[in-house]
């Protein structure tokens, strides 16, 4: 298994799993988890996401002991559905964040960049003479025009290196020149929604793609980018606790009401067992 997690919130609740996008890592999340910890036992996923969407969901799939509510942000929200494709049994309600629905709604993969950086040797070349602010600026399609890039998006950038930004967008071609977002739903049995950002510069809206799944619903964001877990976590805390009431029973532990709210994070790091690290951030409406 080549994935770990993190692990926060409360023992005993629903079980919610946060799956990262391209390039990035758990820490995509860091607005959100404190927001549900109070009503959600949380695994913030943190994949290789160097092989096949397939075997990112078999490891993530891997980290988890019971059904979960899966929310996927971006290829994450891929690889959230192929877990419900492989694992049903561990998938209660899939909640996918401006994820790529169809190589043609990729609109950032087609540019000229992102075609030279995986040519062998010039891609290379220009990937190491990138300083952090050039993968600053390249970064910033990915989220609303009034949000800077965090430093820590460019970190990850910079950690996952070049083979892996690489290989890990190619993955996402091959799962959707298969099959389609739309069509893979239409064959999961699994309420879905899909979270649609307004101002997203990376993956074109849908339009009626969604129309015929019967048990997905798709709702727009309007003044948000591509990256809602950082852009509008309250949102993203609002619609992670409108699933878990979803498929939650009225006699579950969960307490949905705390969804929404700040809450303390708990210091400390171990792979697996460790609760989630403190950092700082703002709220949506300082945004």
């Amino acid at each position: 298994m080549n994935a770990g997690a993190l692990i926060a919130g409360t023992a005993g609740a629903p079980t919610v799993m946060l799956i990262h996008g391209l390039a990035s890592s758990y820490r995509v999340w860091d607005r959100v988890v404190p927001k549900i910890e109070q009503g959600a036992d949380i695994v913030a996923a943190q994949l290789e996401s160097e092989h096949s969407i397939e075997r990112d969901a078999d490891d993530a799939a891997a980290l988890l002991r019971s059904p979960a509510v899966i929310v996927g942000h971006s290829r994450g929200g891929l690889v959230a559905t192929a877990l419900a494709e492989r694992h049903p049994e561990l998938v209660s309600a899939l909640l996918l964040l401006c994820p790529p629905w169809s190589l043609a709604s990729r609109l950032s993969a087609r540019t000229p960049i992102e075609r030279v950086l995986a040519l062998p040797g010039v891609g290379e070349l220009i990937w190491a003479m990138a300083s952090p602010e050039r993968q600053r600026a390249a970064q910033q399609s990915a989220f609303g025009p009034s949000v800077s890039v965090p430093d820590q998006f460019v970190d990850d950038l910079r950690a996952r290196g070049r083979r892996n930004f690489v290989r890990s967008t190619q993955a996402i071609d091959t799962y959707l020149g298969a099959r389609t977002l739309a069509d893979r739903l239409t064959s999961l049995p699994v309420p879905t929604e899909l979270v649609v950002g307004g101002l997203d510069a990376r993956v074109a809206s849908p339009a009626r793609e969604f129309a015929s799944v019967r048990h997905a619903t798709v709702r727009v964001l309007p003044r948000v980018g591509h990256t809602p877990p950082w852009e509008a976590p309250d949102m993203v805390a609002e619609a992670i606790g409108r699933t878990l009431r979803s498929t939650t029973s009225a006699t579950s532990s969960c307490n949905a009401a705390s969804f929404g709210r700040d809450n303390t994070r708990l210091p400390g790091p171990q792979p697996l067992t460790r609760p989630y690290p403190t950092t700082n951030g703002m709220d949506h409406d300082d945004l």
